[in-house]
């Protein structure tokens, strides 16, 4: 049996890291952190003195920082504009929904790129081993927020779609990796891309995992932060994550959810989260920890 040992020859950064450290804001840390410029702007900006900086991860397209332990700051990693839309949609579901969104503002940083800030949300990340009242309790709320998120009107909003051309897209660059791949991973690829069956038909979250779905004890509310990777597609998409928690949870959430074909949104999330590990390889190229990680999933 031919194992992963022909990716191994490659090296990958980590498809991202984490580093909570907390700064002040007038000393670099490691080559992390906010300049002077930044830290005197973001004071203008908020109208008081930034006294601490948190860094919260490095992800696939932001940086994230928590200001004074009540604001979000959150940066594009390359110098682009923020899309309007999230804003809209944000505002739109604020209305529809009593789940803490993100409030933000659109601003521009002394170095002329745009940034996002916003109060931040409280809450840990929902998790399997919280108590089972406070799971149902979540659930019920994100049942609800998702047949409210799903149900917004498509043509209201310019957003990225992922139909099947995009899918066809997807598989021709996994497809670029093959002379590199052993042999169970193409096996393995060749049968998901011929068995996905995706739809097209509502606006998504995009990646709606336990470290988005915040729980706040306190005052038992549900928070869900980044949406920047909605899009018009599978509602289906919405319900990886979540799987991913516990079937169970998963279960909670699909009685609170409203749509017709369940079952249907089940089976097409089983397949898309199979797509996880071909997005690292296509943003990072082969390597010995993925290949492990295909081998153990894939075989």
């Amino acid at each position: 049996m031919e194992t992963a040992q022909k990716l191994c020859n490659h090296a990958i950064p980590p498809r991202f890291f984490v580093s909570i450290c907390i700064f002040t804001c007038f000393k670099r840390t490691g080559g992390e952190g906010l300049d002077k410029l930044t830290a005197a702007w973001l004071e203008g900006h908020l109208q008081e003195p930034i006294r601490q900086v948190e860094a919260i991860n490095s992800g696939w397209d932001h940086d994230v920082y928590v200001l004074n332990g009540h604001w979000i700051l959150r940066l594009p990693k390359k110098d682009v504009t923020i899309n309007r839309e999230e804003e809209k949609l944000l505002k739109n579901l604020q209305n529809k929904t009593n789940i803490a969104l993100p409030a933000f503002t659109i601003c521009t940083t002394p170095e002329c790129r745009e940034a996002m800030l916003y109060p931040y949300i409280p809450g840990h990340p929902v998790s399997a081993n919280m108590l089972d009242v406070s799971l149902e309790n979540i659930a019920g709320q994100l049942g609800v927020f998702l047949t409210r998120l799903h149900q917004l009107d498509v043509t209201s909003y310019s957003l990225p779609k992922r139909d099947r051309s995009y899918y066809e897209t997807l598989y021709q660059k996994i497809r670029s990796f093959y002379p590199e791949l052993p042999a169970f991973v193409i096996h393995h690829t060749e049968r998901l891309f011929a068995e996905l069956q995706p739809v097209c038909t509502a606006v998504v979250h995009g990646d709606l995992r336990s470290a988005h779905i915040l729980w706040e004890k306190s005052n038992s509310q549900v928070g869900i932060i980044d949406f920047s990777d909605m899009h018009i597609g599978d509602p289906a998409i919405d319900f990886v994550g979540i799987s991913q928690i516990s079937s169970n949870f998963l279960n909670q959430v699909l009685c609170k959810y409203e749509a017709a074909d369940k079952e249907a949104i089940c089976q097409r999330a089983a397949q898309l989260a199979k797509l996880g590990l071909y997005y690292e390889l296509i943003e990072y190229g082969p390597s010995c920890k993925l290949a492990t990680e295909m081998e153990r999933q894939f075989m």
